[in-house]
C-alpha cells in the first residue's frame, strides 16, 4: 500500500477517498478498511500531536468562531 499517499489524504481529512485506497489496496470491506483508517489516524495523530480544537493559539484573534 502507498502509505505516503494514504497519510495524506488522511491529513487533508480526505477520508472518503482514503477508505477508497483502502479497500481498493487491501480488497476488505467497508468496516475493515474504517478500522485501518482509523488506526492510522491514530498512529499519525500521535506522531505529530497538533493544538486542541478548543485551544486558543498565540494567533488567535478572538474573530468569528472564537471560543471562550
Amino acid at each position: 500500500m502507498d502509505n505516503q499517499n494514504l497519510d495524506e489524504m488522511i491529513r487533508a481529512g480526505r477520508n472518503i477517498q482514503a477508505l477508497a485506497l483502502i479497500r481498493e489496496q487491501f480488497g476488505c470491506s467497508l468496516t475493515e478498511a474504517i478500522d485501518v483508517l482509523s488506526e492510522r489516524h491514530l498512529r499519525l495523530k500521535a506522531e505529530q500531536p497538533s493544538e486542541q480544537p478548543n485551544q486558543r493559539s498565540s494567533t488567535d484573534d478572538g474573530g468569528p468562531g472564537h471560543q471562550v
